[in-house]
C-alpha cells in the first residue's frame, strides 16, 4: 500500500436497521454565517473537548494539515481559537487517544481528511464536518444509535461500531416484556454455494416465546431494515418465508458488512424487541480455476542486459560510495531507516520517532539491488535478516517497523511483498537454491492470502482485523512478476489479462501520456467500483513515480506506450522532469527527485535506449554529494539542508546497476 494513504481508506459498507428515518440530510454549516454569533463565546462551549482544541490548534498552525487564507494566526492558546478559523482546516492528525467529542468540528467546512480512528467518540457534531470537501473521516469507535446524525451513514465516514449488550437473550419469555440488544455470530449468514447469495433465517433471529414447560410457541417476528449502503448491496426481508436475502454477486468479495435490525414480536401480553447487530465478511468465490496461467521460468524475470555494464557514466567509485552510504549510515540489524539522520538525532530522545521508521519498501529494492549484483551469499544473508525483522510468519510481511519503539504497523503492502519475491526470483534465476525455492513457495502463498481479492492485486490486508482494501494503486502492478507468480500458484489467465486491460485503460493520453493512480474493484471513499482515480487528496495531480513504476512494469513485458517512452526521454534530457503534474500536462512545481530519473534509467535500460540512460546516470552522479561531509557523503541529497530519503538513495543505487 501506498505509504502516505496506506492507512487510509478501509471499506466499510454500513447497513442500518432501525427507523432513524424522517430526518433531512445534513447540510455543512458555513463558518462565516456563523462568525457573529460565535466569535466571542468561550472555545469550552462550541468546542467542549479540551483534547479536540488542542488538536485543532496545532493543526491550524502547521501549513501542511490547513491553508491560513489570512496569512496564518496569532494565536498562542486554544482559548484564542474562533469558530470561523476553522474553516481553513484541512487535514488532522490525530495523535491522541484521549477525544471523546467531536462538537465544533462542524465548522472545519473545509476539511479533506481526519483519523480518530484510536479514539472511543460518544458525541457527534449535528453537520458532517468538511461537506463536500470531504474525503475520508475516521471517527473510531463510535456507538451508533438511533439519535446518530444522518451523515454518519455517509460513504465518507468509517467507524467501528460498538453495541453494548443490555442482555443475552435472543428470545422472550412467556408474560414478560423483554428489550435489549445482542450480537448474532457470523454463523447465522447461510450463504449458497457460488457464494453470491445469502440469508439468514428469522428463526435463528428469534426462537420464539419460551413456556413454562421449557419449550417454545413460535410467533412469527416484525423484522424491519433500514440501511445505508451501496447499490450493490440491498438486502430484503421476505417475511412470507421469512428470512433476509442477500444479493452478494455485485459485492466486492472481503468487503465488511454490518447489519443493523429491530426485532419485535407479541403473544398474549408477553412482547420482545431488541435491536441486533451482525458482522460479516463478503466470502471469496474459491471456485476451481479452469484457465491456470502457464508456467515461466525464473530467467524470464531476470533477462536484463544492464547498459550499465562497461558504461564509463556509471563510475564505480560514485556506486561505492552510495552503497556504503546505504550499509555504514543508514542500515541497522533491524532495516534501513526511511530519511538520513545525524548521529546526534539518533542518540537524542527528542527525536521524532517516525524518523526510527523501517520499511519493506526499502528491504525488497535493497535485495533488488543485491540480485542485480548476484553475490548469491550477500543475497541470502540480508534476506534472513529481512525476513527475521518483517515477517508476519504466514507468508508475508509487516509493512512497516519502528526500531525506536519496536512496534510494527499491522498489515501488509502487496508492492513491497512482491518486489521481494520479485528479487528471490531474480537471485534464484542466477545461483538456483532448494531454500530460496521453499521460501518463493511460501511467499506466493502468503501473496494469495493477503493480497489477492478474488484473484485481483490490492493494496494490502489489514492483519488486525483481515480487512482487505478493493483497491490497487496501479505502480503495484507489476506484470512480469505476476505472470510468474501466477503460473506458480496456478491462479487464473483471465484474472491476470483483467489486471493488465486495467493498466491500459489508465492511461491518460498520447498529450500527456502518464497514468491514473487508483482503480477500485470496490465501492471506496467516494468512488464506484470499476473507477479510477488520480491521488485523491492531492485533487486531480498525478505523481510522476506512480506512472514512471507503471511504465517500467509495461515496459518489462513489452506493452509500454512510445508516447511515453518519447515524453520522458525529452524531458530527460532537458532536466525537466517534475515530482507532481496535473492531468493536462502541467507541473505543479517544478521540483525533481533523484528517484525520477532512477526509475527513467530502468526504463531505458529495459528497451535498451543507451542515450536515455546515460542522461538519467548523469543526474544521479551530479546528485550525489562529494566526500568530505562526513557520513553525509556518497548519498543523493541536499547539502544546505542535510536531507536525504532512503527512496531516491535506494532506487539510485539500484538504476547504477540497470
Amino acid at each position: 500500500m501506498n505509504k502516505l494513504l496506506r492507512l487510509f481508506g478501509i471499506m466499510l459498507v454500513l447497513i442500518t436497521v432501525v427507523s432513524i428515518g424522517g430526518r433531512r440530510a445534513s447540510q455543512p454549516v458555513s463558518a462565516d454565517a456563523l462568525r457573529y454569533s460565535t466569535s466571542e463565546v468561550n472555545i469550552d462551549q462550541w468546542m467542549p473537548d479540551e483534547n479536540l482544541q488542542k488538536v485543532v490548534f496545532s493543526a491550524l498552525h502547521d501549513l501542511g494539515q490547513s491553508i491560513n487564507t489570512k496569512g496564518g494566526y496569532e494565536t498562542t492558546s486554544v482559548s484564542q481559537l474562533k469558530p470561523e478559523m476553522l474553516a481553513d482546516l484541512r487535514y488532522l492528525h490525530v495523535d491522541t487517544t484521549d477525544i471523546s467529542d467531536l462538537d465544533g468540528l462542524q465548522y472545519a467546512t473545509g476539511l479533506i481528511q481526519a483519523d480518530f480512528s484510536n479514539n472511543t467518540i460518544v458525541k457527534l457534531p449535528s453537520q458532517m464536518p468538511g461537506g463536500d470537501n470531504l474525503y475520508s473521516l475516521n471517527i473510531g469507535n463510535y456507538a451508533l444509535k438511533t439519535s446518530s446524525p444522518d451523515w454518519v451513514l455517509s460513504s465518507k465516514v468509517n467507524f467501528k461500531n460498538i453495541t453494548i449488550t443490555y442482555t443475552d437473550l435472543n428470545y422472550g419469555f412467556a408474560g414478560q416484556s423483554i428489550s435489549g440488544t445482542y450480537r448474532p455470530s457470523e454463523e447465522l449468514v447461510n450463504y449458497s454455494n457460488d457464494k453470491k447469495r445469502a440469508t439468514i433465517q428469522f428463526s435463528d433471529i428469534f426462537k420464539g416465546f419460551k413456556q413454562t414447560d421449557g419449550k417454545y410457541k413460535v410467533v412469527k417476528p416484525i423484522i424491519s431494515i433500514k440501511y445505508s449502503s451501496t447499490d450493490n448491496l440491498t438486502p430484503v426481508v421476505n417475511s412470507d418465508d421469512q428470512v433476509i436475502e442477500l444479493d452478494l454477486s455485485k459485492v466486492t468479495p472481503a468487503t465488511s458488512v454490518q447489519i443493523q435490525f429491530t426485532v419485535s414480536a407479541s403473544d398474549n401480553g408477553a412482547s420482545y424487541s431488541t435491536w441486533d447487530t451482525l458482522n460479516f465478511k463478503v466470502p471469496e468465490n474459491d471456485g476451481a480455476i479452469t484457465d491456470p496461467v502457464a508456467s515461466i521460468d525464473p530467467s524470464q524475470i531476470n533477462d536484463i542486459t544492464p547498459l550499465s555494464k562497461n558504461n564509463t557514466n556509471v563510475v564505480a567509485s560514485k556506486v561505492d560510495a552510495l552503497n556504503n552510504f546505504m550499509v555504514n549510515t543508514m542500515m541497522t540489524d533491524t532495516g534501513i531507516y526511511s530519511g538520513y539522520m545525524t548521529q546526534a538525532q539518533k542518540d537524542s530522545a527528542n527525536t521524532n520517532n517516525e524518523m526510527f521508521n523501517q520499511i519493506t519498501e526499502s528491504a525488497g529494492l535493497y535485495l533488488e539491488t543485491l540480485a542485480m549484483r548476484g553475490d548469491a551469499t550477500v543475497f541470502d544473508n540480508y534476506y534472513t535478516q529481512v525476513k527475521k525483522t518483517f515477517s508476519n510468519g504466514d507468508g508475508v510481511f509487516y509493512w512497516m517497523y519502528n526500531s525506536r519503539t519496536r512496534t510494527y504497523k499491522q498489515g501488509n503492502a502487496s508492492l513491497d511483498d512482491l518486489r521481494i519475491i520479485r528479487a528471490l526470483t531474480m537471485m534464484q534465476a542466477q545461483s538456483p537454491s532448494t531454500a530460496r525455492a521453499s521460501e518463493i513457495k511460501e511467499l506466493v502463498a502468503g501473496f494469495k492470502k493477503y493480497s489477492l481479492l478474488d484473484g485481483k492485486m490490492i493494496d494490502g490486508t489489514s492483519f488486525t482485523d483481515g480487512t482487505k482494501e478493493p483497491a490497487i494503486r496501479l505502480d503495484y502492478l507489476d506484470m512480469q512478476e505476476l505472470k510468474y507468480i501466477y503460473g506458480e500458484g496456478g491462479w487464473s489467465q483471465k484474472d491476470y489479462n483483467d489486471q493488465l486491460k486495467i493498466l491500459e485503460d489508465a492511461y491518460l493520453g498520447d498529450n500527456f501520456p502518464w497514468y491514473q493512480t487508483y482503480y477500485y474493484y470496490g465501492d471506496m471513499n467516494g468512488y464506484k467500483a470499476g473507477q479510477y482515480s488520480t491521488l485523491p487528496e492531492s485533487k486531480g495531480e498525478v505523481n510522476s513515480i506512480d506512472s514512471l513504476l507503471v511504465i517500467l512494469h509495461l515496459a518489462q513485458i513489452g506493452e509500454a506506450q512510445p508516447a511515453s517512452i518519447s515524453w520522458i526521454k525529452s524531458h530527460v534530457h532537458s532536466r525537466t522532469l517534475y515530482n507532481n503534474y496535473y492531468t493536462d500536462g502541467t507541473p505543479v512545481e517544478k521540483n525533481s527527485a533523484a528517484s525520477s530519473y532512477a526509475i527513467a534509467a530502468m526504463i531505458a535500460s529495459t528497451i535498451g535506449d543507451k542515450d536515455m540512460y546515460n542522461d538519467c546516470v548523469q543526474d544521479l552522479n551530479d546528485s550525489q554529494v562529494p566526500a568530505g561531509y562526513g557520513d553525509f557523503s556518497g548519498c543523493l541529497g541536499d547539502i544546505p539542508s542535510k536531507q536525504s530519503a532512503t527512496y531516491n538513495n535506494l532506487t539510485g543505487l539500484l538504476a547504477y546497476h540497470y
